[in-house]
């Protein structure tokens, strides 16, 4: 798909990010793939890391932020025994212990502390800014700053095999969720250290790494992509009538009967039912309208 009236408007696409690129250069290689004007991604991955990474194209830069709440699960395969600074394989090793002694069961008793509310300290390698500045570029000149703790949520964590000194580990968490603080911490449980050895993001909310695609995919011509209103499936949807759309299409906020609380978000679809623009809900059954697409539906 290149050029498409899609494309021009705005896709998203659900690429399989391979490893040892960061997210910034896969986002500029689909959008050079595909002859995209703009590109950014919804959920930073790390270098190292691979798996789904949602890439927007054009006017679908516009709804990252929407996509960047969803849920993300993980596979991460852990190293017992060692610290690095990077909290990864790739970084340079701080201490070592003897894992010998712990076993599957120690493991998964462990996990199981991790499961729900917590409160995290990101890495110091990490794309966190301080004053305008990332931490991992302080990390590389040998400055360590202060972190303060992040409350995340681990919905689901699992021990999947252990093959002594590393084990597999599936987790599905919040927004912000460090897996490699996470590795971190579960080490410093079990009193061996940790580090992420292998990291695959398997799912960001429905979309899956099996439904994925790879650059040779695109560049071969075989680009599944997800319109703005199917990515943002996980929002309510609101079918204005002419009065309502006709205020929305400008901006203006309108009353809606529309089931919810204040703050939800909904697509807002034309009297034909096209998506054109993003509401929130506010109190008393306004809503105001915050992003508009006035491509996506004709002008009535």
């Amino acid at each position: 798909m290149r050029g498409g009236d899609g494309l021009r408007e705005g896709v998203v696409v659900n690429l399989n990010k391979p490893p040892d690129i960061t997210s910034h250069q896969a986002a500029r290689k689909v959008q050079r793939i595909l002859g995209a004007s703009k590109a950014g991604h919804a959920g930073t991955l790390d270098p190292f890391a691979e798996g789904v990474l949602l890439v927007c194209l054009n006017d679908a830069t516009r709804i990252a932020e929407y996509l960047l709440p969803l849920e993300k699960e993980y596979m991460a395969r852990i190293r017992l025994g060692l610290v690095t600074d990077t909290l990864d394989i790739t970084g340079k090793v701080v201490s070592e212990e003897d894992p010998s002694g712990i076993t599957g069961g120690m493991i998964a008793e462990v996990l199981g502390r991790f499961r729900g509310e917590l409160m995290q300290i990101p890495p110091m390698y990490s794309a966190i800014k301080r004053d305008g500045v990332p931490l991992y570029r302080l990390a590389r000149r040998g400055v360590t700053v202060r972190r303060e703790e992040r409350r995340v949520f681990v919905r689901e964590i699992e021990l999947i095999s252990f093959v002594p000194p590393e084990f597999v580990m599936r987790v599905r968490c919040s927004k912000g969720t460090y897996v490699r603080s996470l590795a971190r911490d579960i080490g410093e449980a079990l009193g061996v250290g940790a580090v992420v050895s292998a990291l695959r993001r398997t799912a960001v909310g429905d979309f899956r790494v099996e439904d994925s695609v790879s650059f040779s995919d695109l560049e071969g011509g075989a680009a599944p992509v997800s319109s703005m209103d199917d990515a943002l499936g996980h929002l309510g949807e609101i079918v204005l009538d002419s009065g309502q759309f006709r205020l929305a299409r400008h901006g203006t906020e309108f009353f809606s009967a529309a089931a919810g609380s204040p703050g939800d978000l909904f697509r807002l679809k034309d009297p034909s039912g096209v998506f054109f623009a993003i509401g929130r809900l506010k109190d008393g059954g306004v809503m105001k309208v915050e992003k508009v697409f006035l491509h996506s539906s004709p002008k009535t």
